[in-house]
């Protein structure tokens, strides 16, 4: 005769939701109901229903329901089955009744009902209806007392391609499942992904893999093994060429001084501070440096014909010119900057001319520095003076490709193609392995 385990399991009601604690099921699903507001009260003609999924060749063994009633009146009915045979009745009557407490009371107290070691076919859901037909009922919480047939506590293996071993992990007991472990590569190139049942050579679609941390139920003994992502590059930002609404990081543009700053977004005196960028003399200025590229930096501009009104993302703060020459940030309504592209002789990349209108005055949008040689953004009245703006955005020409392997540092995966999307290979002296698509083939080195 198999052995069986006195297991516990209850159902707490918590809002509009039955939560589960203590011996539930891996896998189970328990779905809660009722017809009343307030959670877990039952009022005349007022209902609830508890559906649970997931006791497969369970066998069950009583239930505890924790209800109460008001000082002196509550009433109703219950129905619990398995399918469609009833386990448990009571017709309509008052909790005062033997069939539900003996007595009224407003305190909390356990009904309790022997289930007569009655099995649950697989498939089949345990259900629990409760109707008030006098106020009023309450239930807290459903307990339920089985037993489960005897099943192997299973082992999981983990197989990680790279120099650190992991060791296996048993079940603390049959069903339990166990938490998956972390990877640590040592590389900034390759992030640990997860774990997959099967080995993955190369693939640039994602691949079905568990994080660490999470809870693996096994089906069996078995071996998991690790997966790795290759990090992406960073999306280049660069200058449009044409400006629409949309998020941006932005710049002055100085090359015949050598010199971009850019907005870095935190605000200091109502005033935008700059970082200074030099501009690499082989051009490299055209894309945006990646210390910049942070969340702090973008702006969201909200384009109208030739007119553009300018906000700070991460604080959602208007940017304008406020009466002391400054290029702000205010939580004052928006004032749009006019715009038009730039026609100067040096522009070899998209640039505008932004300038803002106060009364009959035209003012530039222009940097200063402080005492300690700190830039900020600022404007100025000369239109001599004036400086070009770059917005830049987003480079969505550019497609950034995801590679999954089970193999970080063992071959020379290339780029993907019809023939080569699950190749790997690995120099072994004069020969190489490869693997495509899960056969193994052996090259002599020419």
């Amino acid at each position: 005769m198999k052995t069986l385990f006195l297991l516990i399991a209850l159902y707490t009601i918590t809002g509009k939701q039955a939560v589960p604690s203590g011996d539930v099921p891996a896998g189970s699903t328990c779905t809660y109901e009722q017809s009343g507001s307030r959670s877990g009260q039952m009022t005349a003609g007022n209902d609830l229903t508890l559906t649970i999924n997931g006791y497969d060749n369970c066998r069950l063994q009583s239930v505890r329901l924790s209800m109460h009633s008001n000082k002196s009146s509550g009433q109703g009915e219950l129905q619990m089955r398995v399918g469609e045979a009833t386990l448990w009745s009571i017709g309509t009557a008052t909790f005062a009744a033997p069939e539900w407490a003996g007595a009224y009371s407003q305190e909390w107290v356990d009904i309790v009902h022997n289930l007569g070691d009655t099995n649950v076919p697989p498939g089949v859901p345990i259900t629990l209806h409760i109707l008030a037909s006098q106020n009023s009922l309450y239930l807290q919480s459903v307990e339920l007392t089985y037993t489960a047939p005897e099943l192997p506590a299973y082992t999981v293996s983990f197989d990680t391609h790279i120099s650190q071993q992991i060791s296996p992990i048993t079940e603390s007991r049959p069903g339990a499942g166990i938490t998956l472990p972390d990877v640590q590569t040592g590389d900034t190139n390759w992030m640990f992904y997860g774990w997959a049942r099967t080995c993955c050579y190369s693939s640039y679609s994602a691949v079905a893999a568990n994080n660490a941390g999470a809870m693996f139920y096994p089906e069996s003994d078995c071996t998991l093994h690790a997966v790795y992502v290759q990090a992406d590059e960073p999306q280049p930002w660069y200058p449009t060429d044409e400006l629409t609404s949309g998020d941006y990081m932005m710049a002055l543009y100085e090359p015949l001084n050598g010199l971009m700053l850019i907005a870095s977004g935190q605000v200091a005196n109502n005033l935008i501070p700059a970082d200074r960028y030099t501009i690499p003399a082989d051009n490299g200025w055209v894309a945006m440096p990646d210390e910049f590229c942070k969340t702090q930096c973008i702006y969201t501009l909200q384009v109208s014909g030739d007119t553009l009104a300018i906000q700070h993302k991460a604080s959602n703060t208007s940017v304008y010119l406020s009466n002391k020459g400054k290029f702000a940030l205010t939580n004052a309504s928006n004032i749009p900057w006019l715009f038009a592209p730039s026609e100067a002789e040096h522009d070899a990349m998209p640039h505008y001319v932004v300038a803002g209108k106060a009364g009959n005055n035209t003012y530039y949008i222009s940097y200063s520095f402080d005492a300690d040689a700190e830039f900020y953004f600022a404007v100025t009245a000369d239109s001599q003076l004036e400086h070009n703006l770059l917005f830049y955005a987003l480079d969505d020409r550019v497609e950034v490709t995801t590679l999954y392997t089970s193999f970080p540092f063992g071959g020379d995966v290339t780029t993907p193609n019809n023939d080569n999307l699950h190749e790997y290979r690995m120099n072994i002296g004069t020969h190489t392995l490869v693997i495509k698509n899960g056969k193994k083939y052996l090259q002599i080195n020419h």
